[in-house]
This record gives structure tokens, sequence and C-alpha cells, in this order.
């Protein structure tokens, strides 16, 4: 039984793969700076992200961008300027005035 042998087309011997490339790190770049700009992580989250993107180049984008929370999708909370918890302690002082600080 003679063997079977699959071969790529004349004319596509690896032709798209620059191509590919290219692609595959402005989207690596992309995501990478995307990840560094993201100001909702901690410290230590964003470096883990980091290693991960750039040592498992492949899944790491891949568990970014579909496992990391997105802080532009979620709804943001915002603070009542009414609210008695808002602003700092010592502006709800009596002899603070705004001169007075540090």
């Amino acid at each position: 039984m003679p063997l079977l042998i699959a071969q790529l087309p004349h004319g596509s011997s690896g032709d798209w793969l620059p191509g590919f490339m290219l692609f595959y790190g402005l989207v690596w770049l992309v995501t990478l700076a995307m990840l560094l700009q993201r100001g909702d992580f901690d410290p230590i989250t964003k470096l883990t992200w980091v290693i991960v993107v750039i040592f498992v180049p492949f899944f790491g984008i891949i568990l970014f961008w579909f496992i990391a929370p997105s802080s532009h999708w979620s709804p943001k909370e915002k603070i009542d300027p009414s609210n008695q918890l808002s602003g700092t302690p010592w502006e709800k002082d009596p002899g603070y005035t705004k001169e007075e600080r540090f």
C-alpha cells in the first residue's frame, strides 16, 4: 500500500508565514501595551500577566483577552459627593481650611 503524503500546492510553500508573523507580532505588541497601561491591576497582577504574555506568547495572549477582567466592560461605580463618606476625613473637621494642608 503506497504512503499518501500531504503536500502543499505549488506556490504556497510558506509564502503566508511572514505576513502571519507580522500580524501576530502586532497583536502581541498591542496586547502588551494594553496590559501595561491598565490602571486597575495591582503591580503583582500586572507583572504576572506580563510574564505570561512574554514567556507563553500564544496562549498568554488568548488567556489575557478572554480571562482577564476588563474594566472597560464593567460599569464604573461613581461616588456620590453628597455621601457623608466621600471626601477626606479632615474636610469634615470644622477647623480645617484648604490652606492648612501639609
